[in-house]
């Protein structure tokens, strides 16, 4: 079981109260703001070619008019996001992107994403970066425009340059990674109700601005960020409605030495987003929110987060299949988290273990589903430039209360679904330029 909200957050308390030696970053100033000096005009990308093996093979056992899916494969066990293979090769993302000054007080960052990811389930290339940071204000640098939310830590961290696993944990994914849809049916104020995607993948961004800084006292340095964004696909600046989304973080760190992403620190951090979702015709609340703490130094580092949503949650498609609805539900609630840790036991080796927690749709007996995995890696650093990662992850899934399925053909195939969810391996080479 998750630790309750108000038992972590004591956990975080203590920790405020310690000097403790550790290790974390601050993304908001890395990622909105250049160094003094920094040149014009910097282009940088990457590419990610990947290997992905999933354990299973076509389902059996379904009943009913499901059992026109047997000889199928789920979704689950499914490469996105051409959903067609269960082992695939696939450059999973290529970013091309320029940052710099445009002046002492003005900075800037482009970039495009042209991977095989969600963000480009529609396109084949994606504006994933558009930004304009403004350092007149002392307190208050204002960031405007596309750019990741200031929410979950795993969400903020640079994908080519510090993300130590191939696949995001269950929580950060299933709450955070941002489905838009549009209803294919009526709505249910209760249970799920059918649904399309309507867009690519927000891939945890959004069109907005953000007022935010950082402070240093000592050796610890506080920093805040507030942003006013549409909540809607990223595919254009418009908003579908008048209607924002409004997300808050607060990050405290104490400093150890270094810079950029290789800061030593120990950080703690909570974060809200609050809006809503237009779902046929009517708006429903949309809550995220989390906290947690990173420690890293030398060779060890360890990451704790803990994240709930409220409000309308977007599952998967239901049941699992190419071409059929994803289940929305307009009220409900999912609760998860992550504990990480990596050690670097050679120069060029790193050991990595994470465990990851989710419990979704959790005021719908029926619906409820628990996701578990546990992912065991490895790291190998060719070069300050090129890295490989290996992945492991033993992958579970429970359905919380079959009882309250009915007896039969319902209830027999969201069993076999779950139990038919396979483990995965994947292998990832980063190259960045």
């Amino acid at each position: 079981m998750m630790p309750t909200l108000h038992m972590t957050r004591c956990l975080f308390c203590l920790l405020f109260a310690v000097s403790c030696p550790a290790q974390a970053s601050n993304w908001l100033q890395l990622q909105g703001n250049e160094p003094a000096g920094a040149a014009a005009l910097r282009v940088q990308g990457f590419v990610q070619p990947s290997y992905t093996y999933i354990d299973a093979g076509p389902i059996s056992g379904l009943q009913g008019a499901s059992a026109a899916h047997n000889g199928k494969y789920s979704t689950l066990n499914l490469n996105w996001p051409e959903l067609q293979q269960a082992q695939q090769f696939q450059v999973i993302r290529a970013g091309l992107g320029a940052r710099g000054r445009l002046s002492e007080e003005i900075n800037y960052f482009l970039a495009l994403d042209a991977g095989q990811n969600g963000v480009n389930y529609y396109h084949k290339a994606s504006l994933s970066d558009a930004s304009l940071t403004f350092n007149q204000i002392r307190g208050a640098r204002v960031r405007a425009g596309l750019f990741k939310l200031p929410t979950s830590e795993e969400a903020l961290l640079a994908i080519n340059v510090s993300y130590p696993y191939v696949y995001n944990s269950n929580a950060v994914l299933y709450m955070l990674v941002g489905l838009p849809v549009e209803a294919s049916g009526v709505v249910s104020r209760n249970g799920a109700s059918a649904a399309r995607l309507s867009s690519g993948f927000s891939g945890f961004r959004d069109w907005g601005v953000q007022v935010y800084d950082w402070f240093e006292r000592g050796q610890w340095e506080y920093s805040y960020a507030a942003m006013v964004s549409n909540g809607a696909a990223i595919d254009t600046p418009g908003d579908n409605d008048s209607r924002k989304d409004l997300t808050l973080r607060l990050q405290a760190s104490y400093l150890l030495g270094g810079q950029g992403p290789n800061r030593q620190d120990v950080s703690t951090f909570v974060w809200r987003q609050s809006g809503a979702r237009q779902f046929g015709t009517e708006h429903y609340d949309m809550v995220r929110e989390g906290l947690g703490m990173k420690y890293l130094q030398g060779a060890h580092r360890v990451t704790a987060e803990y994240l709930r949503a409220s409000g309308m949650v977007v599952g998967g498609q239901t049941p699992p299949f190419v071409g059929q609805v994803f289940a929305v539900g307009v009220n409900e609630k999912a609760a998860g988290g992550y504990v990480e840790g990596g050690w670097r036991f050679q120069p060029k080796w790193e050991a990595n273990l994470r465990y990851d927690y989710l419990d979704f749709m959790t005021e719908t007996a029926a619906n409820e589903r628990e996701f578990a995995t546990t992912t065991l890696g490895l790291q190998y650093f060719i070069d300050p430039a090129t890295r490989a990662i290996f992945n492991y992850e033993r992958r579970n899934m429970k359905v919380t209360s079959p009882l309250a399925i009915a007896a039969g053909a319902a209830r027999n195939n969201a069993l076999t679904i779950a139990d038919d969810l396979g483990d995965r391996i994947s292998l990832q080479l980063t190259w960045s330029f």
